[in-house]
């Protein structure tokens, strides 16, 4: 995955001019993540914080969404040979036993331990873990279409992937909670105004617009800008993801949770019992 230009069924990769451009490449799922799309995201950026020829990245998705979050059927438990805690009944292996989330979380990580950075070029829905992905990244330059939402618990589900840690550092909290406990999605004007997008810009300009900025930022003094960035966002990102890791698991136990992802499935509203 390290060449100039690299591409798997899900994803795809190319440099322009000192640019990592990454896009998420399930347009049919709105670029929704799987197990193995999250592990390809994490082997790609730990090979990019050693890459110097990439001095800034830019992260998109192919058609018409940014990221809809983890994908449902996958997280169903019915099309998958992987174990899930509390979804499943497959043994869970060593590094997911410690870590849950696995790679999912694991991406939100590398997005800081790359320590480049990273720009959101967002159309369409960023949501879940979508939402967590463009939060952890420098900056979101979003288009008219873009809707926003922590949509973890639609499902059932409490917050993962840092998305709890991650919205009261761009938000109020009384936003991030309203957010985080209902779900509610934002369409592109009021996630601005509550300071989610940073630039917005016209339908069809999010990634030109990244492009431009990071190619920009390229050509700055890159080692000083990686320590600048360092210093801004060390925080306890750690703490709070095996917090949510436990969270999430005890949540996935639940009968809501199984409701919540049926539910949704069978695109229908779902019933929930408090159980």
């Amino acid at each position: 995955m390290s060449d100039r230009t690299a591409e798997k069924d899900h994803l795809k990769f190319e440099i322009d001019e000192g640019v990592g451009i990454l896009t998420l490449n399930r347009p049919d799922r709105l670029n929704a993540i799987n197990w193995e799309l999250a592990a390809d995201l994490v082997e790609l950026f730990r090979e990019l914080r050693l890459n110097d020829e990439v001095r800034t990245i830019v992260i998109t998705g192919a058609g018409r969404g940014f990221c809809a979050g983890g994908d449902a059927d996958w997280l169903s438990g019915d099309d998958t040979d992987r174990g899930i805690p509390g979804l499943s009944d497959l043994t869970l292996p060593r590094y997911q036993r410690k870590t849950p989330a696995g790679p999912f979380a694991e991406f939100t990580r590398m997005i800081y331990d790359v320590e480049k950075p990273c720009f959101a070029a967002i159309n369409g829905p960023a949501m879940g873990a979508g939402l967590a992905y463009a939060l952890a990244c420098d900056r979101r330059f979003a288009e008219p279409t873009a809707r926003m939402s922590a949509a973890m618990v639609r499902l059932g589900f409490a917050p993962d992937c840092g998305i709890s840690w991650l919205l009261p550092r761009h938000t109020s909290l009384s936003t991030s909670l309203m957010m985080i406990t209902t779900g509610r999605i934002l369409e592109a004007d009021e996630a601005f105004e509550e300071g989610l997008i940073d630039e917005m810009v016209e339908e069809g300009q999010a990634l030109p617009s990244a492009l431009a900025y990071a190619k920009k930022l390229a050509q700055a003094p890159i080692v000083a800008v990686d320590l600048a960035r360092r210093f801004v966002l060390k925080s306890t990102l750690e703490e709070m993801l095996d917090y949510e890791a436990v969270a999430a698991t005890m949540s996935a136990h639940t009968e809501d949770a199984k409701e919540g992802t049926r539910s949704f499935i069978e695109k229908r509203k779902p019933v929930f019992k408090g159980q």
